[in-house]
């Protein structure tokens, strides 16, 4: 998705007809911070043909051109050479930023005519011994409210063979032409700042807009002189998920190859392993934050992917994932294909059980394989690829600066695209619903609105105590018993907008009906033996005493009238009775669930 985009810009001209006098070139200044400038030339012609031309710019005087690793540096006399094609109907625009005052005198460019035109841009650069260095070149970059777009050169931040970063065949090319999204809010304005001069010194247009705290900011319009596009917010509501997809947007509306979202808190960016993620997302890729890469003697970040028959898709999945982790961890659940084979050779670490032992069997071999390793975060993503990795640099940046256990990648928070078939929505929701009033959750606040997904990040804390429960089942109910232990344990969940996407090969080895009776009949057996004086005990007691009343009162009734209900006499005193046998039952199950020998018969057939 990343390769070097080329315009068609036309044929050499032919017979004569354009010569040097038809084709001028200017260049001017245009300040864009303190001591910076962006220097803009154009080449446009008034013949009839395109034409192939060379364009030697010197740096005027007082100027310098220097790499971002402050490497390399050129000054006044120093010369920029581009070569491309001039069309009647297009000029040819490049630009490049220098360092130092505004200049008074300014130079023209030269421009040589070529035999025939060059179908893309090159760039060099060349200093007075007469050494050349290849200029990179990033496409179709925005300047201020003005938008500005011109291709941007700068000196590469390493050393490149000739032509690698303008015919796009090193990996530092695969950011190129990409904007940095940016929100801006109250907390995060020096970090914000940051984020945007780094993105100008490395030639990425940065686009920034701003949650409703921040719309008074005096730092948007610093922003804006510094070279980054402002996007008015969408709404004053918006979120900072509506923000990012705004930005997302505005992008492909300008016609930019693709974005990298910053995270809400803008930590300092991993460009090599962001640009890594970016070669495999459809257009737009979360930053990595330079911490991840970090020394250190336990793994970050652990992705795990339960598999099952999924030979088509899993080394795709773990390549796309290896970018946001340390180590990528595969279950194989007793494939009957190449499912361990495809995954260790794409570079994951596997795990295989002889036989299937199911869904929770495979996350409850990964929560143990992340405590061995003790992970800081164990990401669980599905292996057919309906969950989009790019998203992981989210749910661990909020697991991160919220101290949070469980931070679930949510269908239903935030506007996102999920498009989920009819059937299945209906049944999610009575799951989700019937999910919440088991735990007690009977207020819309306090609710797990996606209590299926999963796609979730789970903190060290929540790794030791989920690998040590034996009460997670192996079937897909397994997603429900983590939310179980959760709310026993007092581990802290979370949502964050994701989207999953249905449209994928072998989403689900389970059918939808089977799937929903199977976590039905999961909520019900833990509601009756987890909460049996709630959920039985209490109708026991209502229809105990609701009996007893109608009984009562049909034989008051019979006693001043002489007339006798035998029929409803019989139900009432039949309803009386059903009602204390629940009571009992209630009792019974209440003491069954909490005796130490039922736990080690449960822990047994678990086993």
């Amino acid at each position: 998705m990343s390769e070097q985009p080329t315009a068609d810009l036309g044929h050499p001209a032919t017979d004569g007809v354009v010569t040097a006098s038809d084709v001028a070139v200017v260049r001017s200044l245009v300040a864009i911070g303190d001591d910076r400038q962006l220097a803009v030339v154009t080449a446009t012609t008034t013949g009839t043909e395109p034409t192939g031309v060379r364009v030697t710019d010197r740096i005027p005087s007082t100027h310098a051109l220097t790499s971002t690793d402050g490497q390399k540096s050129f000054e006044s006399g120093d010369a920029v050479t581009v070569t491309g094609t001039v069309r009647p109907e297009a000029a040819l625009r490049f630009g490049y930023i220098l360092s130092g005052p505004t200049a008074t005198e300014l130079s023209e460019p030269e421009v040589e005519l070529l035999s025939e035109a060059d179908n893309r841009l090159r760039a060099t650069i060349r200093d007075e011994t007469g050494t050349e260095t290849q200029l990179s070149l990033r496409p179709e970059q925005l300047f201020g409210r003005s938008q500005l777009r011109l291709p941007l050169l700068s000196l590469p931040d390493r050393p490149q063979t000739d032509g690698a970063l303008v015919d796009g065949a090193d990996e530092a090319r695969s950011l190129s032409g990409a904007a940095i999204g940016v929100v801006l809010t109250p907390r995060n304005e020096d970090a914000a700042l940051r984020t945007v001069v780094r993105a100008s010194q490395r030639g990425y247009a940065a686009l920034v807009t701003c949650d409703e705290r921040a719309g008074e900011s005096e730092l948007l319009s610093k922003l804006e002189s510094l070279g980054a596009v402002v996007v008015d917010p969408p709404s004053e509501a918006a979120t900072q998920s509506d923000l990012l997809r705004h930005l997302s947007a505005v992008t492909r509306e300008r016609g930019l190859p693709g974005i990298v979202l910053q995270t809400r808190d803008c930590p300092r960016i991993d460009y090599d392993r962001t640009a890594a993620a970016y070669e495999r997302a459809d257009y737009e890729v979360v930053a990595i934050p330079e911490a991840w890469s970090t020394p250190s003697a336990d793994p970050r970040v652990v992705v795990g992917i339960p598999a099952y028959n999924a030979a088509s898709t899993i080394a795709d999945i773990v390549e796309r994932a290896a970018a946001f982790a340390d180590d990528v961890v595969v279950v194989d659940d007793g494939s009957g294909d190449d499912t361990a084979v495809r995954a260790r050779e794409a570079g994951a670490s596997v795990v295989v059980h002889q036989i299937n032992r199911g869904y929770g069997g495979a996350l409850k071999t990964l929560f143990r394989t992340a405590d061995d390793r003790d992970a800081q975060h164990l990401v669980v993503i599905d292996a057919d690829g309906q969950h989009d990795p790019s998203d992981i640099p989210v749910l661990v940046e909020t697991q991160e600066r919220d101290g949070t256990d469980i931070v679930i990648g949510s269908r239903y928070v935030g506007e996102r695209d999920t498009k989920i078939p009819l059937v299945r929505s209906i049944g999610l929701a009575v799951i989700n619903g019937l999910t919440n009033v088991s735990m007690g959750k009977l207020r819309p606040s306090g609710f797990v609105h996606d209590t299926q997904s999963g796609y979730r990040s789970y903190s060290q804390r929540a790794v030791r105590s989920l690998a040590a429960d034996p009460m997670i089942g192996n079937n897909m109910g397994a997603s429900t018993d983590i939310l179980y232990h959760a709310h026993k344990a007092r581990l802290s969940v979370v949502e964050v907008p994701t989207t999953i996407y249905y449209d994928v090969e072998n989403s689900s080895t389970q059918g939808s009906l089977s799937h929903g009776y199977d976590l039905v009949r999961n909520i019900a057996w833990t509601v009756e033996y987890g909460r049996p004086l709630l959920v039985v005990g209490i109708p026991g007691v209502l229809s105990t005493v609701m009996g007893i009343a109608v009984t009562v009162f049909l034989l008051t009734r019979y006693v001043d009238t002489g007339i006798l209900a035998a029929s409803q006499l019989l139900v009432s005193v039949l309803f009386a009775a059903g009602g204390m046998l629940l009571c009992f039952g209630a009792i019974l199950m209440h003491v069954l669930s909490v005796h130490p020998t039922m736990k080690r018969l449960t822990t047994d057939a678990d086993g």
